[in-house]
């Protein structure tokens, strides 16, 4: 498979809730080793295409694909099977229990073989050394030792991020990674985002930050209204352009339709 080919795909996918197209009809692609950003404003259907992507919605009609091979997950654990991973917005740690315990958790190993998971005898040491194989390739310094509850917000994401590639996925979801974290918190995220693509891995990043989108996506896919609106290359597109898109513009004439310079200057950063 060639970088240019797509890992994964979707054809008219569609979730309905009752009478509500949350997604309608969304052709999705992601190429093998890029970084796709998923933008759109809240209630854009971004959350209810991933959560089809990772096995947590059942599509009410439309196909999705995997490796050219089409599939259909039952749960998080189908889609994991299949190479995906997530890490949702909510990173889910246990707080009280150390980095190493959180980078495992529901897995950890054990001593003793079957006995040993019977009884649920936690090799410790072991789950140390493998919790900082994978917190290197995030490259975030964090105690594999240490309590989540006393590590930053960065480095929990960074817990996070190293839990999910326990699994060795193919493709790693990311849920707005640097929406809760300080400057130099969202920057290291995004060296690690870098560092993931150049190890090959394939990120889907959705993000209201249009500033990190540009600076680090490949291309970007705009949401609105449950629809897909536009693909772009990252390195062509302009703000203003993806937020006319994210606002219902469908073609390049209807751009000039909105005034975006005041919406930018309030903004900043984000939309």
């Amino acid at each position: 498979m060639s970088q240019q080919d797509p890992i994964l795909y979707t054809e008219r996918l569609t979730k309905r809730f009752g009478n509500i197209h949350a997604v309608e009809d969304v052709d999705f692609e992601v190429r093998e080793g890029e970084v796709m950003a998923l933008v759109g404003d809240n209630g854009a259907g971004k959350s209810t295409l991933i959560k089809m992507l990772c096995g947590v919605h059942e599509p009410t009609s439309g196909r999705i694909f995997v490796q050219n091979e089409e599939v259909s997950f039952d749960d998080y654990n189908d889609a994991r099977a299949h190479g995906i991973e997530t890490v949702y917005q909510e990173l889910a740690l246990a707080p009280n229990q150390t980095v190493a315990a959180n980078v495992f958790l529901g897995h950890e190993p054990t001593r003793m073989g079957r006995l040993g998971r019977w009884l649920n005898l936690v090799d410790e040491e072991r789950m140390v050394e493998e919790a900082k194989t994978n917190l290197d390739r995030v490259k975030i310094p964090v105690d594999p030792e240490a309590k989540v509850e006393n590590t930053s917000g960065g480095q929990q994401q960074a817990v996070a991020i190293a839990r999910a590639l326990q699994s060795d996925p193919d493709i790693l979801i990311m849920d707005e990674p640097t929406s809760a974290l300080s400057i130099e918190g969202a920057r290291n995220v995004l060296r690690v985002i870098d560092d993931l693509r150049d190890q090959g891995l394939t990120i889907v990043l959705i993000s209201h930050n249009i500033r990190h989108v540009l600076g680090i996506a490949d291309r970007v896919s705009v949401l609105a209204q449950g629809r897909m609106m536009g693909v772009r290359e990252a390195d062509e597109v302009t703000r203003n352009e993806i937020i006319a898109l994210m606002m219902g513009a469908e073609d390049e004439s209807e751009f000039e339709e909105f005034d975006l310079s005041r919406t930018a200057d309030e903004e900043g950063t984000t939309a």
